[in-house]
């Protein structure tokens, strides 16, 4: 890529996000890493730009930092346990993508969106556990919100590091390494979009 290569990441201070953020200051295809927060991210880097966002239903505030963008990796998300109820849970993990891929469409309008989702999330919401059913709504609605191009990661259990699990049941579990370097594999080739499944992820860290 002869452009300067601009990503942004949301969650970054998670354990998916924090590992897309580690491996893109790596990567010397980058040339600057937008990191979105609520808190400080805790690491310092010439490359990195930390962020802090307080609504992120309402992020046109960060419009000028969604301009110009590569390539934006949405790993911001919640278990129902953390939200504390359902509708805590459906905005995280709805409304706050969306919000963010609309001002992305407009504002960079070249860019890949890569989500990250779950195994065994449901775009046709025919499951009864209700956070399959979400996240498979927010993979539903951006496919159709006219992105540009769009990567769903579905990656089974993510380990911080290998270990006897990933060992017991590797087409199951993706070191968070691994995850971040397949959707960053993604991000940056030629590949039309699509779901990555573990298998996918590890094929692209590989």
């Amino acid at each position: 890529m002869s452009d300067p290569v601009r990503v942004v990441v949301f969650g970054a201070t998670g354990t998916a996000g924090s590992a897309v953020v580690a491996r893109c200051l790596e990567d010397e295809r980058i040339s600057e890493v937008r990191a979105i927060t609520r808190r400080p991210i805790g690491m310092k880097h010439p490359r990195l730009l930390d962020i802090h966002c307080h609504d992120f239903t309402h992020p046109e505030s960060l419009t000028h930092q969604l301009t110009g963008v590569t390539a934006c990796f949405f790993c911001l998300g919640t278990s129902r346990r953390k939200a504390g109820s359902d509708v805590a849970y459906r905005e995280v993990t709805l409304t706050y993508p969306l919000a963010a891929a609309d001002i992305l469409r407009d504002r960079s309008p070249e860019h890949t969106f890569v989500h990250l989702s779950a195994a065994g999330a449901s775009p046709r919401g025919r499951v009864p556990l209700q956070w399959a059913r979400v996240k498979g709504e927010a993979e539903r609605q951006l496919s159709g919100n006219g992105l540009h191009r769009l990567f769903v990661a579905r990656p089974g259990y993510i380990l911080r590091a290998s270990g006897i699990l990933g060992a017991l049941l590797p087409g199951l579990t993706i070191t968070a390494a691994d995850l971040a370097r397949g959707m960053i594999e993604a991000a940056l080739g030629d590949g039309e979009g699509g779901v990555l499944r573990t298998r996918d992820l590890k094929r692209l860290a590989a």
